[in-house]
């Protein structure tokens, strides 16, 4: 048997790739090929310096990235994920087809994988969306003991206010396998994101809650439309701290903002944020 001692999750790589041009200048998507364009070739640079212990696992994506994988790993340590999506979209059933897939190249090539000890790490695209969604699921289904390290810097994310960030972070929830993803941006505001590290995030009904000041901090969408509060503060409207609870199923979509509070002090009250319930919604984590 051939021990795996750590897994790669590369999730739906070069979505921007394939674009014309005309769709890149309608979309104006300039920005996204170029940060996808560094970020495939820092994939390639650590493939290249991985060790031989190690199992890649691309979810679609195109071919020849894949083969470059191969020629570093090995064809036995490289695993090309694909499997029928389900006509009923039933996400748990897809998840199963392709764990199913991933068990049987492990069994096929004698690879030796131990769920309590392995360790892994998550790339692709996007950060928010994807990438958190399948790698929390990939650990669910694999009964990962130890929850993949989401590498952001391996990631393209959706949010264009964290691109370029100052600095950044993952802040773990305690007693859970939430962490916070905490950035100051580059305009000296701040942005948090809640993520499952060992659960389906697209199917996780926990809910995180976070007392949130009305008047400096905001929620949004990834692309920027302010959710919370309901209406703007304005001059006269007595300022508030209330809970926001919010499910992390819809965090794929969702950033707090800060807006008028220093990044240390965001940072507090992000780490403050609770979760509660019990998982994902067909019994898992």
């Amino acid at each position: 048997m051939k021990r795996i001692d750590h897994l790669i999750f590369l999730v739906h790589p070069c979505c921007y790739e394939g674009l014309d041009a005309e769709a890149i200048r309608a979309n104006n998507s300039r920005h996204y090929v170029e940060v996808e364009r560094g970020v495939k070739q820092r994939w390639i640079e650590a493939l290249a310096a991985r060790p031989p212990a190690t199992l890649f696992v691309q979810l679609y994506g195109p071919q020849p990235l894949f083969d470059v994988a191969v020629e570093h790993l090995g064809a036995d340590r490289s695993v090309y994920l694909r499997a029928p999506f389900p006509e009923d979209e039933d996400m748990r059933e897809y998840y199963r087809r392709l764990m199913a897939v991933l068990h049987e190249h492990v069994e096929t090539h004698g690879l030796e994988l131990d769920p309590e000890t392995v360790t892994s790490e998550l790339w692709g695209e996007s950060f928010e969306g994807c990438v958190n969604g399948y790698g929390g699921a990939f650990a669910e289904h694999l009964e990962l003991n130890q929850p993949p390290r989401m590498r952001f810097e391996m990631t393209v994310p959706d949010a264009r206010f964290v691109h370029g960030s100052i600095r950044h972070e993952p802040i773990p929830i305690p007693g859970t396998d939430v962490e916070a993803w905490l950035f100051e941006c580059h305009d000296r505001t701040s942005a948090a994101t809640f993520q499952p590290r060992r659960t389906a995030a697209w199917l996780d009904e926990r809910r995180v809650k976070v007392m949130l000041d009305d008047r400096r901090i905001q929620v949004c969408t990834k692309l920027g439309h302010t959710i919370w509060p309901e209406t703007p503060w304005h001059k006269n409207k007595p300022e508030q701290t209330l809970e926001y609870a919010e499910k992390l199923s819809e965090f794929n979509d969702r950033y707090v903002r800060s807006i008028g509070i220093p990044y240390d002090d965001f940072r507090k009250t992000i780490a403050a944020a609770v979760v509660e319930g019990t998982g994902t919604t067909d019994g898992h984590g």
